[in-house]
């Protein structure tokens, strides 16, 4: 995924034949027992094998400064039809593969891992492996926040930090080498020391131009590659930013205007859009909240935050239904959803020095000034400026490539690229442009996903299953039944009340009983794909009692339950999962409170792309209504 810093990939061919990959390592190769953090809070575990792999720093000194690469296995759970192996490229550039699965990925490759082996590779630069983290910039994340900066001081603030940075990492590491070519060797290292002679590729946003890339040296090593998010250096994401976000937001406003509900609730987004941005002309001082930890930091909002912060929400399904309300309520003063947002983007692990390697050596130098004057002004987005690297790369120490080494790749291995039309940094006309350049490829839109697709949509995950099964036929219908998103704030429910043996409460007045289990009551919606609500009262104090017997009550009617994060707050606790049914990929949301030995529990689901829209409105009006009998 493209991270705080925005992404490009590219690649530097210093050698014109690459080095065997078996030279990398002359020590046996071993794996040991390890455990993978699953969710924000690492509440489970799940096993994998772990192993460290010594390659040059420099590949044309291949006797030179060694650096270890960090990887895990997660070995297929079906090793009788165990098929070829799925590297997984993370985006970034910086962003750890194996901490990341953990926080975005893992119920994505539930299903996959039955029959595939998956790689995570913290790539060079990033995670445990020689990382290029800048902790000057990294550690002060928070703090900035505090402060009335614009983009612009905000470059000028890092500048210092980004020479401090260098100088520190220059007396073990150099910048020059972390480039998107010897990450591309990496990897193929370790699968040479893995033992496996063809291998599957899954590369989102920066990790489908690593993809392409190693398609381009190894492509021989390659049995089928899907690409999520697709962009290459040829695509000026950077520069073209702010217009790809216009079509997005564009597109969102058109889609309200002919959404009923949404009409009716924001009759007027283009104006409310430039009150907010008129309005915080003047900066407001706000408290924010974090979506992982509940803590709260101070949070300084003016237009420049505000618009990244709306830009940010467009990239994910699950928040581009709630944008419409940011702006609203920001017309009229009220910043708590761009405010969790900056703070979200401030959590973000990135490795910053790893990012302006490969942005500086693959991006940067081919900015002309007559490309830069050619870029349209933005219609919504016009206070943050187009380039946001050049002065931080003049900073920094990175690789010198011509522009044969940033070209388009071709490739004959069967591609499969996945696109969401709301996607703001990567759109669907990238993949477009890269499908003409494979002919065995398949484009599969989807008409309400945003950057990141596999993790929200059940059709997406088991075209990817089908795919890498037989490459030769694929059926991409099934994006036609894509879930639309919902709209914050813009339906109206009304509520009935119900009594049972245990508890009084309303529900929405639609909504039917399905059935109880373990002592909740489960109700569903009339939608054909529904939402679903669970309530039940028990006599416990509350703690992990409490919450052992929700989930018990949860997990015997919903399979396969990931934990994503866990929030407490004066003795309320929220638990948000992730889990598939047979019609799409669901959020949940579980809230209990215990006083006394009287407990309460209310558990809300829905599509990935309607839960965070409709969960503050609907669960917490349920909760609140919960009188134990």
């Amino acid at each position: 995924m493209f991270r705080r810093l925005a992404v490009l990939l590219a690649f530097c061919a210093l050698l014109a034949v690459p080095l065997p990959s078996a030279s990398a390592q002359s020590k046996p190769l071993r794996l040991e027992n390890c455990e993978i953090p699953i969710g924000a809070q690492g509440a489970t575990k799940q096993a994998a094998q772990c192993g460290v792999l010594s390659v040059p720093e420099d590949y044309s000194a291949p006797n030179g400064r060694q650096i270890e690469i960090h990887f895990a296995v997660l070995p297929a759970r079906n090793a009788a039809v165990r098929r070829e192996p799925i590297f997984h490229f993370e985006g970034g550039p910086g962003a750890s593969a194996i901490e990341y699965y953990g926080l975005a990925w893992y119920s994505a490759y539930a299903d996959l891992n039955e029959v595939h082996d998956i790689v995570l590779i913290d790539q060079r630069g990033t995670g445990k492996s020689a990382s290029l983290q800048c902790t000057e910039i990294a550690d002060l994340s928070f703090e900035d926040l505090k402060y009335d900066l614009d983009v612009k001081a905000e470059i000028a603030e890092n500048i210092e930090r980004v020479q401090a940075c260098l100088a520190r990492l220059s007396q073990t590491n150099d910048p020059r080498h972390y480039t998107t070519a010897n990450l591309a060797r990496d990897t193929d290292a370790v699968r040479a020391a893995l033992g496996y002679d063809k291998i599957n590729l899954f590369g989102s946003s920066y990790g489908s131009w690593l993809a392409q890339f190693y398609l381009r040296d190894f492509g021989e090593r390659v049995h089928a590659a899907v690409l999520e998010g697709t962009v290459g250096p040829w695509d000026r994401p950077f520069l073209l930013a702010n217009l790809h976000a216009d079509v997005s937001l564009r597109r969102l406003f058109d889609t309200c205007a002919a959404d009923a509900e949404c009409k009716r609730a924001f009759p007027d987004l283009e104006q409310k859009l430039e009150q907010a941005v008129k309005r915080l002309r003047t900066a407001v001082r706000v408290s924010g909240t974090s979506s992982l930890t509940g803590r709260s930091y101070p949070v300084v909002i003016n237009a420049t935050r505000f618009l990244a912060a709306i830009r940010s929400m467009l990239y994910q399904g699950s928040l581009i239904g709630s944008v419409p309300q940011a702006i609203a309520q920001a017309a009229n003063g009220n910043y708590t959803l761009p405010a969790a947002v900056l703070i979200a983007a401030a959590e973000q692990p990135i490795s910053y020095g790893m990012n302006l390697s490969v942005v500086c050596a693959e991006s940067v130098p081919f900015y002309t000034a007559d490309l830069l004057a050619a870029i349209p002004d933005s219609t919504y987005f016009s206070a943050l400026p187009n380039d946001t690297y050049s002065e931080l790369c003049a900073a920094w120490r990175s690789a010198e490539l011509d522009e044969s080494e940033i070209a388009p790749v071709s490739s004959n291995v069967p591609t499969l690229f996945l696109a969401g039309d709301f996607d703001p940094i990567t759109p669907t006309a990238f993949a477009l442009t890269a499908r003409a350049r494979f002919p065995n490829s398949v484009l599969a839109r989807f008409p309400y996903q945003g950057h990141t697709i596999l993790p929200n949509s059940l059709c997406a995950q088991r075209l990817v299953r089908a795919f890498y099964a037989n490459p030769s036929q694929l059926d991409t219908s099934c994006t036609g039944q894509d879930v639309p998103f919902a709209f914050a704030d813009a339906q109206r429910l009304t509520y009935e009340n119900l009594t049972t043996p245990t508890f009084r409460a309303r529900i929405p007045a639609s909504w039917s009983f399905i059935d109880e289990r373990n002592g909740m009551y489960f109700f569903r919606s009339p939608d054909s794909i529904p939402e679903f609500l669970g309530i039940a009262t028990y006599r416990l104090a509350g703690g992990a009692p409490l919450q052992r017997a929700a989930f018990e009550a949860i997990s015997a009617r919903y399979e396969r339950l990931f934990e994503q994060a866990r929030i407490s707050q004066l003795g309320v606790t929220i638990v948000q999962y992730t889990f598939n049914t047979d019609q799409e990929v669901y959020l949940g949301g579980l809230i209990t409170f215990g006083f006394g030995t009287q407990s309460r529990a209310v558990w809300y689901a829905a599509p990935a792309n309607r839960f965070t829209a409709r969960f503050g409105s609907l669960a917490v009006e349920v909760f609140g209504s919960v009188i134990p009998r």
